[in-house]
């Protein structure tokens, strides 16, 4: 190089340290390349084909994942003691150079004591200069303190770029000028770095003619600075290698995991497709010999299982086959899961599994098909029965739930024409016998009168003979025509019937119960009425009329003393009280049977028509009865949407 005075040649010594730091910097150098390729490359992904990361799945799949939990586990098992490690060996450099500095200064300080305290102070231009041949002498920088003022430095430069304190630190002049102390060391900094000042006093005596001389040493010169980078980075591939060896170990163990998981997921795929599960390959963890046996005897229950419920098909099959009831079982979207032949005989079309049972059968089994849609709509938990009038035939339909859970229903059809015809003959028979014997009963009477007027005619009392045989043939015509009128009643056709009205159900009963008690007192009956008027109901008034009387008349037949018409409910239930004999618990399922009756002048029918007539308006009618004690009928009508002022008025 071309210097002043000559050319001069200058020789720059590199320290590539060993092998190991080098090593060390290559290994973290290949790391950040393969990141810089891989961020390249996702940044191509996204540019590419505009993928767009779902933070939301993604941080599901980091918690579910039990090898993302693994690798953290062992990334913390080999990072934590590292980064200990780290901060314990920076700790330890910076103390092991505290101290280094820290012997240094005590020796610098000891060499020149003598020198720095035989300066003559009376000359202070001379000082400066003192203590820059000190300093050359032992290699060190010094400063020196007169009265707590830096009288002179080996480095004026330093001292008039500001960067030497010119004054002593307070603290320090405390404890060397105030304290008796004769020598410390404290940290400071120059220039942005930090150091270690030592202290000692050189020159004792009263604080303004005290001389306190300091040496200051660098805590972060270069071979410590190249110390602790070489520690970070052996801490940092140390650090790397441990991720990597926690990412492979996971890997290794989620995979030592995964194969018998994979196993027990194929076995069971092969049990829910009903094939036999392949055996579990040997070498699988201890930890899973329990989970694998007991999944082979379950493997072993499900095939026992299996087995049976085919055999049990099989045998419901063959009944089903050979039953005369149609059977349709659908599930809750109205799609066939099991029919008969039978049922597709009665539908007249294939009834295949999946076929939509609106679909089958001609279009007059629609009502039918609705039917069993209404009742799954409804959930129903009761078995429904219905008949139609399909192609000429009376088709009986049967509805059942198959439960909660599946939701459906199983359908059963009958061909109930010839047993409805048959019914229907055997009703005619029984009515013709009915009405034969109630007719026969009074004609008997009428035929004794007539033959004792016959006999009678010649006598002198003829006159009174007539007139009380008159009276008794009168009477059991009167008794006949009843029994025609009641027999014509119970005979007559729902359809012909007027439609339902709003009816004051307590308006109805008090008109009754006060024609009941015009006898007064000399009637061996009291009747009475209680609870309050409601809102109409849906009925037909002459109807409530002709039910009610029926009811007391029954009442007071039964030899009742008080009878009591009683409206609750809001007015839509009506219930006659008696205390009558009452009927046996024997004979309280036949009560609302026609041709029942409990006395010999009854023609049976007065309970089954008001049943027929109270199921025609849609309400319900019950009998409860205790024998010595009394019966109780109660009916229970359905309220109206409204009240006609014709009620109103009543």
């Amino acid at each position: 190089m071309d210097l002043p005075g000559g050319v001069r040649h200058v020789h720059l010594r590199v320290d590539l340290q060993g092998p190991w730091p080098l090593l060390v910097r290559g290994a973290l150098v290949v790391v950040v390349d393969v990141a810089l390729l891989a961020g390249c490359w996702l940044l191509g992904v996204v540019l590419a084909e505009g993928w767009r990361p779902q933070i939301t799945p993604i941080l599901s799949a980091v918690r579910s994942s039990y090898r993302l939990r693994l690798a953290a586990a062992l990334a913390g098992f080999f990072g934590l003691p590292v980064l200990a490690f780290a901060l314990w060996s920076f700790a330890r450099v910076s103390n092991e150079v505290r101290d280094d500095r820290d012997l240094l200064i005590r020796q610098t300080l000891k060499d020149a004591a003598g020198a720095a305290g035989a300066l003559s102070f009376e000359r202070p231009a001379a000082v400066p200069a003192a203590v820059a041949e000190l300093s050359t002498q032992l290699d060190a920088d010094l400063w020196l303190y007169r009265d707590g003022v830096l009288a002179g430095t080996s480095t004026p430069v330093l001292g008039e770029l500001g960067l030497v304190d010119p004054f002593l630190p307070p603290p320090a002049f405390e404890r060397l000028a105030l304290e008796d102390e004769l020598e410390l060391a404290a940290d400071g900094t120059t220039a942005g770095r930090p150091i270690r000042i030592g202290y000692r006093v050189v020159v004792a005596g009263p604080p303004e003619t005290q001389a306190i001389l300091a040496a200051p040493q660098l805590l972060d010169d270069q071979a410590v600075r190249q110390q602790q980078e070489n520690l970070a980075l052996t801490l940092l591939c140390a650090a790397g290698a441990g991720l990597i060896a926690a990412i492979y170990l996971a890997g290794l163990a989620a995979r030592g995991l995964a194969r018998p998981v994979a196993a027990l997921r194929e076995a069971a795929v092969a049990v829910g497709r009903g094939t036999p599960p392949p055996a579990f390959s040997p070498g699988a963890p201890r930890e899973f010999e329990p989970v694998m046996t007991a999944f082979e005897r379950m493997a072993t229950d499900v095939r026992t299982s299996q087995a049976a419920l085919e055999d049990a098909q099989r045998r419901i099959a063959q009944v089903l086959a050979n039953v005369a009831t149609g059977v349709i079982a659908v599930d809750g979207g109205l799609r066939v899961t099991l029919a008969n032949a039978r049922a597709a005989e009665l539908v007249g079309g294939a009834l295949e599994r999946g076929t939509n049972l609106r679909e089958a059968g001609a279009g007059e089994w629609t009502a039918v098909w609705n039917a069993v849609a209404e009742f799954l709509a409804r959930g129903a938990s009761e078995i429904l029965e219905r008949e139609f009038a399909i192609g000429g035939r009376q088709i009986r339909v049967q509805i059942a739930p198959l439960g909660p859970e599946p939701a459906g229903c199983v359908v059963a059809l009958d061909d109930a024409t010839a047993l409805t015809r048959a019914a229907r003959v055997l009703a005619w028979g029984e009515m013709a016998r009915q009405v034969a014997h109630e007719i026969k009963n009074p004609l008997t009477p009428i035929r004794l009168g007539i033959q004792h007027l016959q006999r009678a005619y010649r006598k002198a009392d003829f006159d009174n003979t007539l007139r009380d045989t008159a009276g008794r043939i009168l009477a059991e015509i009167n008794r006949l025509d009843a029994i025609a009128r009641a027999f014509s009643r119970f005979g007559s056709p729902a359809e012909e019937a007027l439609p339902l009205e709003p009816v004051d159900l307590h308006a109805v009963a008090r008109e009754v119960v006060q024609l009941y008690s015009l006898g007064g007192a000399a009637s061996a009956t009291r009747f009475e009425l209680a609870g309050e008027a409601g809102p109409p109901v849906e009925a037909r008034r002459d109807e409530v009329k002709e039910v009610l009387v029926n009811l007391l008349e029954n009442a007071r037949n039964a030899g009742a003393r008080h009878v009591v018409v009683r409206v609750s409910a809001g007015g839509r239930q009506v219930a006659v009280e008696d205390d009558g004999r009452g009927i046996p618990s024997d004979l309280l399922p036949r009560v609302f049977e026609p041709a029942f009756s409990t006395t010999s002048s009854g023609s049976g029918l007065g309970l089954a028509i008001a049943k027929r007539l109270v199921d025609s308006w849609g309400g319900t009618i019950t009998l409860t009865s205790t024998l010595g004690a009394g019966t109780t009928v109660t009916i229970t009508l359905v309220a109206a949407s409204r009240r006609p002022q014709s009620d109103a008025a009543h």
